[in-house]
């Protein structure tokens, strides 16, 4: 099954953020704002500081001739004949991030904390280079490290959203939710745009309540100035809460919407598979994900690609396509990311769940999260052992979430315990939240509805 979040597997730096933005009618303030700046775990524009600003994107396409990659050489050419320039070295981590945004390549982190820790030896008190650290520490899932680092460049720039930003979304990611909504408020003092706004809809999703999500979203969209690739992506976050509040055909809008203005826009192809597999549709769902997996080689989409092929009966597809995923994973893992929860969850549904009950505990002590402990929970029942997973369970849904994979698994282990009623409205809300939130989790959920007691 795949697990959907505002990112997963890609770092949140990467998948989650949009381009910075200037003020309509103005210039960004230096080229710095075509990189990336900051992990979040939604679109991130920054608002105008005494720094310059960085971008924050969303995932975009593969691009062979990436303007990156020529910006990338000439930074390294202006270091090469300047070791001191620190706004090139600056520069170039935040360049290095945008690769990996159009990429996945995890390898091209360590250049990036290099170019980084260069500025910052330059630069000590520079908070745009602390923002730009901390969402590298972000993108590796190093959420406390990135706690800090975004503390110490709101001390040195309050008003700068990019460090503002960092701070929220790795108190989201440690599970420090009244904390992380204390300071999107204080977001919301600096500006409201694409940046706040998106993470106020976040929060909101998190608590369930998708009305608030949706409006904050919506209004997030019409930040002025939002380069075609931020508003696609806000788009596709978008496609993504009206599908969960009852409106596909809203939510296949603005995917498709996403996809006018970037037709390779990965999310909004996976969103729009998980509508095929939704309506039954699995030969389209599966050339729907291997579209998005060939843009963005995220084992989010090859997980999903492989459940669509499995409830076709494609049994071999299916399996190969397992085993990339796990290769993918692996490699984030080799190049310093933390993945004990994605293994976690990967582990229960496609490997050995005392693995994954070994990686689950380890991702729930450093980041007690609601994810955390669903994959307690769902790597608990995979082992038989369900009393303790209906506790963790229900540490999951504590915010009041609707997420179908949560609500899913919520309700087949109250199936296995006996209790019809919890199951049955749990394993409903997942199918009528999204019927297709996983090709095989999906089936699943019915055929448990089915088995039960009338």
């Amino acid at each position: 099954m795949v697990v959907r979040t505002r990112g997963l597997l890609l770092p949140l730096a990467l998948v989650l953020a949009a381009t910075g933005c200037s003020p309509a009618g103005t210039s960004p303030p230096s080229p710095v704002s075509t990189a990336v700046a900051v992990a979040s775990p939604s679109p991130t524009p920054l608002a105008q500081t005494a720094h310059p600003t960085p971008a924050d994107p969303s995932p975009g396409p593969v691009a062979p001739t990436s303007p990156t990659v020529a910006r990338i050489a000439t930074l390294e050419a202006a270091i090469a004949a300047k070791p001191d320039d620190a706004a090139s070295q600056r520069d170039l981590g935040f360049a290095l991030l945008q690769r990996i945004r159009e990429t996945a390549d995890p390898s091209l982190y360590a250049p990036a904390e290099a170019a980084f820790e260069a500025a910052r030896r330059l630069l000590p008190d520079d908070a745009l280079v602390l923002a730009g650290i901390g969402g590298l520490e972000l993108g590796k899932h190093e959420f406390s490290a990135a706690l800090a680092t975004g503390q110490m460049a709101v001390t040195l720039s309050p008003n700068l959203e990019s460090a503002r930003a960092v701070v929220v979304d790795a108190l989201v990611e440690l599970g420090r939710y009244p904390e992380a909504s204390d300071a999107a408020d204080e977001m919301l003092a600096v500006g409201s745009d694409l940046s706040t706004l998106s993470r106020v809809s976040y929060l909101a999703e998190l608590h369930g309540k998708l009305d608030v999500a949706v409006s904050a979203m919506k209004l997030a969209i019409k930040t002025p100035g939002l380069a075609p690739e931020n508003i696609a992506f806000a788009d596709s976050l978008l496609g993504n809460l009206l599908v969960y509040s009852g409106d596909t055909a809203g939510g296949d809008a603005a995917y498709d919407r996403a996809l006018d203005l970037v037709p390779t826009h990965a999310p909004s192809l996976a969103g729009k598979g998980r509508i095929a597999v939704g309506e039954g549709r699995l030969e389209d769902a599966i050339a729907l994900f291997q579209r998005a997996a060939d843009v963005l080689p995220l084992p989010e989409y090859v997980i999903a690609l492989s459940d669509a092929q499995s409830a076709a009966g494609l049994t071999g597809a299916a399996q190969g396509n397992i085993k990339l995923a796990r290769a993918e994973i692996q490699l984030f893992k080799a190049t310093g990311v933390v993945v004990d929860l994605d293994l976690a969850l990967f582990e229960a549904d496609h490997g050995d769940p005392a693995a994954a009950l070994s990686y689950a505990q380890t991702a729930w002590a450093a980041t007690p999260t609601v994810r955390a402990s669903d994959a307690l929970a769902w790597a608990l029942h995979r082992l038989g052992r369900d009393t303790e997973a209906r506790k963790q369970s229900d540490a999951a849904l504590r915010l009041g979430s609707i997420d179908p994979t949560f609500r899913y698994h919520s309700g087949a282990i109250s199936a296995a315990l006996g209790r019809t009623t919890d199951a049955r409205r749990d394993l409903e809300m997942a199918l009528a939240t999204d019927p297709g939130f996983s090709a095989t989790g999906a089936a699943e959920a019915r055929r448990i509805l089915a088995s039960l007691p009338s």
